[in-house]
């Protein structure tokens, strides 16, 4: 229980939501990359004329690592390019599900348009919150 405090007061309220994007985002890759769904290939099937699916999961996973990595960022809003690179992959999979659903070729794909866009409207509100420091000050602003 003390550790997971200590956790908490290192990472504040940026850097815990950071990792746990970074967490879900490595391991959504690592599930693309070696066993991608049919209703996932078919939502982002313009990202995979370009590039094979397992790319795209390395891409996920890198991005994710990047958050992990940054959610731990001592330097007060050093953390940001961490949102980025979380941001990054989810706004590829939106405008992919968006592209599809428009253009007729998977009907449901709406649903992975607003999810995935939701996430990242999410990650740039939390970007824009100011730290507070354990100190009783705002870090970063």
């Amino acid at each position: 229980m003390a550790a997971a405090r200590r956790l908490a007061k290192r990472l504040g309220r940026r850097g815990s939501i950071l990792l746990a994007f970074g967490v879900m985002e490595t391991l959504y890759g690592w599930g693309i990359a070696t066993d991608p769904r049919y209703g996932i290939v078919r939502g982002v099937s313009v990202l995979t004329h370009m590039l094979p699916m397992p790319c795209w999961g390395a891409l996920w996973m890198l991005c994710g690592l990047v958050a992990v990595a940054l959610s731990f960022e001592p330097r007060p809003r050093w953390d940001r390019w961490g949102f980025a690179a979380a941001t990054v992959p989810m706004t590829l999979w939106s405008l992919a599900n968006l592209v599809a659903w428009l253009g007729g070729d998977f009907g449901q794909a709406w649903t992975s348009f607003c999810t995935w866009g939701s996430l990242v409207f999410i990650l740039m509100r939390i970007n824009r919150w100011p730290e507070y420091s354990v100190r009783g000050g705002i870090d970063g602003v």
